[in-house]
């Protein structure tokens, strides 16, 4: 039960009769006998109405609910012995009598509807409480299945002890600091369809982007989603509870990701959701929350970040100017979110920086790109960043927007190579990706790189062609595909004619992994290297990635990437426009609500800094968790084994030959130059011809 109906409201309610003959006959008993619960709850979906009276422990006792009351269960000696029937109810009592332990006799009127008291769960009102003992040993934890949860796998347990069979993730924080619920998954976090699956491409490492010939495979994943969530309750129906429950007592939040090793509870219902309310003591929710430490890399030549600083507005630059139109409130709010940014950048500490969401200010020494770069070097030491100019002292050319893409970097370690480049196609972009060649300055063989920042149109709105097609891609699909189509343009006739073949294009694309826009860049050879585990961002309790590094293919064996979860995950509650005078200012995380993505460059060819990690995975991800790849399987006696490994536009990357036992014993060694992505793998053996995909995270 899970409500903010007032209790004078839901006692009215609850005084309209209603009649056996509503719903069907109730289990025929003596008038003043007591009926077991199980025959109240019954093998439908709601209960049978009545008054009846009923013996039972109490299990859980909410005074913060609306309505307050609590609930009992029968030990399994007392009850009908039918595992299809709840031996539970709830049973509503403004001013509560009663403790956990409690033995007690209720007479009341059962109801289960969608209306108050009830919310879809059953509930006993008007209640006569009689206590007939005390610290009575309480019914044992009903262990769940597996999913789905559905009311027709959980409704048999509704209102009982109940403990999970597998540990738990939070999948989503959204309502924690409202409401005091999170969503629970069982099998890890729940990810946007579109990373795993392609609208229009079975299996989705195609490159196909019209059509919806995949669809139903994106909406049985969604139905998944959702089958295998959960609510976890506070136990209260209050509004902006305080404290904010479930936090880290250390580290004062919780993140999409964090785990429960075993969740013991009682299972409610409200709001058309299945929740557990918590109980108390050692079986009180105990969650694990850790938060990432900087991602780790081998040697270098470059260190590479692509960060969005949430709308970086500095007012006009002279301590006033606030509001402004998108970002900070107020100077002190602005110079909360600037230090939480600098933080994160500093940790990183990349020698190219490509930023999206940067005020389109200009240039000048009141610009914010100016701002944020005296930021860095007060930070670090005078001199240490500089910034690309784009060749507006205003405002970025061809751009629509008061946002814009920003580059900047080491003079020490890279030196620009000619102007900067911003795409000059009209009409296609809000916010025109921008380019920059660099050459590297502390080799005796200087290497060159070309870094592309874009920000592609967003999913929030659209009409027209434009429209959200149901397809599981949002508003402004087409769009993006046009925009992603002018990007390929740019690169070939605009960037690598400026001196050289390697590109780098990192930024918000908002698209998910398997979207269309993606493809169109697959599909003009240019490689994502990163998987779909790989997440950014979190929308609506799905995490997904709108945030990717993509290059031309001669960069993979000489790049390594990772995403620094430190946005994505953390509560909303946190950022620096909520959390006001409270925000912690120590850290990075929650600094921005994308998570930045870290990319490493050797130009003689990358050296994985965790060669003993086994990275390389067996894909699709199963339902349970990353399952390793390996040659284990294999028959020792199978002589000889060609192993390749090829981008899944065909090219190869990797030919090995050798024993079975060799090639595993090796397999993370000869695999960890590799960027990460999907890769096609081909087995050729005595007897043996396969081929697969697998996943190196």
């Amino acid at each position: 039960m899970h409500s903010r109906f007032s209790t004078a409201c839901l006692l009215m309610l609850a005084s309209v009769s209603l009649t056996q003959s509503a719903v069907g006959a109730a289990p025929q008993r003596q008038e003043a006998g007591v009926t077991k619960i199980g025959a109240i709850q019954g093998q439908e979906t709601a209960a049978r109405p009545g008054t009846y009276t009923v013996q039972a422990i109490v299990t859980g006792v909410y005074p913060g609910l609306s309505p307050a009351g609590f609930y009992v269960q029968e030990t399994s000696a007392a009850s009908d012995g039918n595992p299809a029937t709840s031996d539970a109810l709830f049973v509503v009592q403004p001013t509560l009598t009663v403790t956990v332990g409690d033995k007690v006799e209720v007479t009341g009127v059962v109801q289960e509807a969608a209306a108050a008291p009830s919310f879809g769960q059953a509930v006993l009102t008007e209640a006569t409480v009689k206590v007939l003992s005390s610290g009575n040993a309480l019914p044992a934890f009903i262990t769940l299945p597996l999913p789905p949860y559905s009311t027709a796998a959980l409704e048999r347990f509704e209102g009982m002890r109940v403990q999970f069979p597998v540990p738990l993730t939070v999948s989503d924080v959204y309502n924690l600091r409202q409401r005091g619920e999170l969503t629970l998954t069982t099998g890890g976090p729940v990810y946007q369809p579109t990373q795993f699956i392609d609208p229009n491409d079975d299996p989705a490492t195609g490159t196909n982007s019209t059509g919806t010939s995949n669809l139903a495979a994106i909406k049985a994943y969604e139905a998944a989603n959702l089958d295998r969530s959960i609510l976890l309750d506070d136990g209260s129906s209050a509004k902006d509870p305080s404290p904010i429950p479930f936090l880290d007592p250390s580290l004062h939040t919780v993140r999409v990701g964090s785990t429960l090793a075993q969740l013991r509870g009682i299972l409610g219902y409200g709001f058309e959701k299945w929740r557990i309310q918590p109980l108390s003591g050692p079986d009180a929710p105990t969650l694990a929350t850790v938060r990432p430490p900087v991602p780790a890399f081998g040697p270098l030549d470059l260190k590479v970040a692509s960060y969005n600083v949430l709308n970086y507005f500095n007012g006009d630059g002279a301590g006033g100017g606030f509001p402004t139109s998108r970002g900070a409130k107020t100077p002190d709010d602005f110079a909360r979110q600037r230090s939480k940014i600098i933080q994160g950048l500093v940790r990183m500490n990349p020698d190219i920086i490509g930023l999206t969401e940067i005020e389109n200010d200009g240039t000048g020494p009141t610009s914010a790109i100016q701002d944020l770069v005296n930021g860095l070097n007060q930070a670090t030491r005078t001199g240490t960043y500089a910034f690309v100019a784009d060749g507006g002292a205003t405002q970025q050319p061809n751009n629509t927007d008061v946002i814009r893409c920003a580059i900047v970097y080491k003079p020490v370690r890279v030196a620009p190579v000619g102007p900067a480049l911003v795409a000059s196609v009209a009409g296609v972009f809000e916010r025109p990706p921008l380019a920059q060649l660099f050459v590297t300055r502390q080799k005796a063989r200087p290497d060159t790189v070309a870094l592309v920042v874009n920000h592609f149109k967003s999913k929030g709105s659209g009409t027209g062609l434009n429209a959200d097609q149901k397809d599981g891609q949002g508003g402004s699909n087409d769009r993006r595909r046009n925009q992603a189509q002018a990007l390929v343009q740019f690169i070939n006739s605009t960037v690598i004619p400026v001196g050289t073949k390697r590109v780098v294009c990192i930024g918000d694309y908002n698209a998910n992994y398997e979207e269309d826009p993606i493809d169109i860049l697959r599909a003009a050879g240019l490689v994502v290297v990163t998987p779909p585990t790989s997440a950014s961002y979190v929308f609506k309790g799905l995490t997904g990635s709108l945030d990717h590094c993509i290059v031309t293919s001669n960069m993979v064996g000489f790049i390594d990437v990772h995403k620094w979860n430190i946005n994505s995950g953390e509560p909303l509650f946190l950022e620096f426009d909520v959390a006001g005078a409270a925000t912690d200012v120590s850290n990075p995380f929650r600094s921005s609500d994308h998570d930045p993505v870290l990319i490493g460059l050797n130009f003689s060819g990358i050296t994985a800094a965790n060669e003993a990690t086994p990275r390389l995975f067996v894909y699709p991800k199963p339902a349970a968790g990353g399952q390793a790849f390996t040659l284990n399987s294999l028959p020792k006696n199978i002589g000889p084994l060609t192993l390749e490994v090829l981008l899944p536009q065909g090219p190869p990357m990797l030919r090995l030959q050798g024993s079975v036992s060799l090639l595993q014993a090796e397999l993370n060694r000869y695999t960890g130059h590799l960027a990460p992505g999907i890769y096609v793998l081909h087995l050729k053996g005595r007897g043996l011809n396969q081929t697969q995909r697998v996943m190196k995270e």
